[in-house]
């Protein structure tokens, strides 16, 4: 296998800010390092996208969240985006421009959910957290302007889990009904990184080893259906999911496994194994002209999921 354009390049700068055992340092230090990749790949804000931040209420929990309003919406479908960061590290502004641009290719409200961080706070808070924001956003839907029923969630490795458990939840817990899930390299299973695993560029087996114990300290936490969807979920009734990969990132196997799990219920997915990449590579848009397609693809295929025809994928 071969890096695509850039992304060797990518791999350097990244663990220049973030070296490889970054996990080992203390909790407060291994967040400012990842905040400090905003600005070691830094990206402008796009024109005409107008960000609030704001609140929301859940059976009596008062829940920030971060607005992103293009300047002419294309529907009034909704994006919720779930950041990624092994439920330990990142914030609203680590994403910031991510979610922006999410905003701004797709031409929808998109809306970054903010929640309480591990190991602080493990599981389940982060997901109630997130939730609770579904929930709150589609009781408060007139006053954000946006149709409930045109929902679509999404999010990038923990924050893609969270996404899928999400999906799960509402459909178990008689929630709102989702029109699509878009995903990028999803974490599914955590049984398999309780002893650590193997190494892969900018995703160490150590490191999700750490972020294992973080978000669920319990030993049988991790084979929660919430926690690790492919061990313990039940997938009928769920809603379509767009899923980009990378062929280069140890959590592909997870991607792949969902894939044919979703296809067995009859569900419309799409997964594109993208050549050469590696985990966290959306950062690496500027850089990677690679990237930068697969991240338009995403966009478009979020927006989809929002828009009057939905998808027809060809399982």
């Amino acid at each position: 296998m071969t890096y695509a354009e850039g992304i060797n390049e990518f791999i350097d700068r990244c663990n220049k800010v973030m070296p490889p055992n970054f996990y080992t340092l203390p909790i407060d230090q291994q967040r400012d390092m990842y905040l400090g990749l905003t600005k070691e790949f830094t990206y402008d804000m796009p024109p005409g996208v107008l960000v609030t931040n704001d609140t929301v209420f859940h059976e009596g929990r008062k829940l920030p969240i971060r607005v992103y309003r293009p300047k002419q919406t294309k529907g009034r479908g909704l994006l919720i985006y779930i950041r990624g960061g092994g439920f330990v590290v990142g914030s609203l502004e680590t994403h910031n421009t991510v979610v922006a641009e999410l905003c701004e290719k797709s031409g929808l409200v998109t809306i970054a959910p903010d929640f309480r961080m591990s190991p602080e706070n493990p599981f389940p808070a982060a997901l109630e957290d997130c939730y609770g924001v579904l929930c709150g956003v589609v009781n408060d839907a007139q006053r954000l302007d946006i149709d409930p029923n045109r929902i679509v969630i999404s999010g990038d490795s923990s924050g893609a889990n969270m996404a899928v458990a999400i999906s799960m939840m509402s459909r178990d817990r008689g929630g709102p009904k989702l029109r699509g899930q878009a995903l990028i390299s999803p974490v599914l299973d955590f049984t398999r990184w309780r002893q650590g695993g193997a190494d892969a560029p900018l995703l160490t087996g150590g490191e999700m080893e750490y972020y294992t114990a973080c978000y669920a300290p319990e030993p049988e936490q991790v084979k929660h259906a919430y926690v690790s969807p492919l061990i313990g979920g039940n997938f009928d009734d769920l809603p379509p999911a767009y899923i980009m990969g990378a062929e280069m990132d140890s959590l592909l196997i997870d991607s792949k496994e969902y894939t044919r799990l979703l296809r067995e219920q009859g569900i419309q997915v799409k997964l594109v194994v993208e050549p050469g990449l590696v985990h966290s590579a959306v950062r690496a848009r500027g850089l990677s002209s690679q990237v930068a397609d697969a991240w338009e693809r995403f966009c478009c295929h979020a927006a989809l999921f929002a828009g009057e025809g939905g998808v027809n994928y060809d399982n």
